[in-house]
């Protein structure tokens, strides 16, 4: 028990860090991993990311 108790302590995942990006005139919040690639992405790539407009 003691055994997976301590593997278990690394195995957590944790939600995308959320942040607020103006776009086209419009504040979209969006991970923060694609707030840098936002203004070279189309719109359906962005629909595909499950980003709303």
């Amino acid at each position: 028990m003691k055994r997976d108790q301590r593997r278990a302590n690394h195995d957590k995942v944790t939600a995308p860090e959320l942040v607020e990006v103006e776009y086209n005139g419009q504040v979209v919040v969006v991970p923060r991993r694609i707030a840098k690639a936002l203004p070279y992405l189309t719109e359906r790539e962005l629909e595909n990311l499950g980003v709303e407009l």
